[in-house]
């Protein structure tokens, strides 16, 4: 008798196995792997938040592209188009719900972030409500919390300062400005503006969770002893403060261009992206009048090179080398030694001035 030999039904190993093998030997390989893992992670880590339904959510569609990719096909179809088909229906689906949730205007948001600021001008007066002033004790966490209103003369817009703030890694950074306006007696005050990820009470920063969606977009508005010396003194970050080379009017035409993209971000919520809509890429956005991708070139996006691209490019016009740069740049030990009533004085006893490079390679204020 003669035996017919069957192969035993693919096991959950093998499919993987098999997918996988497929992915790589196939011209189209690539765009299984990197559509399969994205739409994987947009369902595991959800909008809302990563939990135990999106994370099983998130696992059932991987195996489903894994069996399109490597499962039986119906004999009367062609297999390759079928296959492809269902993973594109798949892809398809996922990508329409992540592009169309709407972020949300209202939730429950952390302390620090919880104001967004609100602005009257009236001729060259700008009054600004809800500025974050905190009163912090021992820790990030441990404030009195305080926000208030101010109003500033325009026409006293002296200065711009760039500040960049290291909390471990080297090559990004967490970037913000400061206005500095001269009163009446000719002392300074200054109104410092940080691009941030808005969290929702028990989030944590994690920067996947910062490419999927996880936080909304805020500008927060706040007093230097605030923004500055939690980093400095709560959250042991490393400091450094640039002043910005540009004329009074283009200082005003960045301040009204934060105002205005502050008002639209509260009017019309946009999520976080670690990538498209961060700190130091809406920073350039901002400065630069939107004149650079959706999708920036590390050169962008690697914010804390954007110091030495600087000097190296001659950008900085102090220091006889970018270390000497640095070194009188930093004024973390400036702050933490500051008062609360001169502490935008103390962080200023050195003046290292940058120009920003727009894209085309001529200064911004140009």
């Amino acid at each position: 008798m003669t035996h017919v030999h069957q192969d035993p039904p693919p096991t959950r190993n093998r499919l993987v196995h098999h997918a996988f093998g497929i992915a790589w030997r196939t011209p189209f390989g690539l765009v299984w792997l990197v559509f399969t893992a994205w739409c994987t992670m947009a369902m595991a880590y959800g909008p809302l938040g990563p939990s135990t339904i999106t994370w099983s959510m998130g696992t059932a569609f991987a195996l489903a592209c894994v069996a399109c990719a490597a499962g039986p096909m119906p004999r009367y179809a062609r297999p390759r188009a079928v296959r492809w088909m269902i993973l594109i229906a798949l892809w398809g689906s996922v990508l329409t719900w992540f592009w169309f949730v709407p972020a949300p205007a209202h939730a429950d948001w952390q302390a620090d972030v919880q104001e967004s600021a609100t602005f009257a001008v009236n001729g060259n007066e700008a009054t600004v409500t809800g500025i974050r002033n905190f009163r912090y004790r021992s820790s990030d966490t441990d404030c009195e919390e305080v926000w208030v209103e101010r109003t500033y003369d325009m026409s006293q817009l002296r200065t711009v300062d760039l500040f960049f703030s290291f909390w471990g890694p080297q090559r990004i950074c967490h970037n913000f400005v400061s206005f500095g306006f001269q009163r009446a007696d000719g002392t300074m005050t200054y109104l410092a503006v940080s691009i941030e990820a808005r969290k929702r009470v028990g989030q944590q920063y994690s920067a996947v969770g910062g490419l999927f969606r996880q936080y909304t977009l805020i500008y927060v508005w706040a007093d230097e002893r605030d923004v500055v010396r939690v980093r400095t003194n709560f959250r042991g970050e490393t400091v450094r403060r640039y002043r910005i080379q540009c004329t009074q009017e283009n200082a005003r035409i960045l301040f009204e261009r934060y105002a205005l993209h502050s008002i639209e971000v509260t009017h019309d919520p946009r999520w976080y992206n670690a990538i498209t809509q961060s700190c130091g890429v809406d920073i350039l956005r901002t400065a630069l009048g939107q004149r650079i991708p959706l999708f920036p070139s590390p050169r962008l996006l690697l914010n804390g090179t954007w110091e030495e691209q600087a000097w190296n490019d001659g950008w900085i016009d102090s220091g006889s080398n970018f270390e000497t740069v640095q070194q009188q740049a930093d004024i973390t030990e400036d702050a933490k030694r500051a008062g609360m009533d001169d502490f935008s004085q103390s962080i200023r006893k050195r003046d290292i001035s940058i120009r920003i490079r727009a894209p085309e390679g001529k200064p911004a204020d140009q």
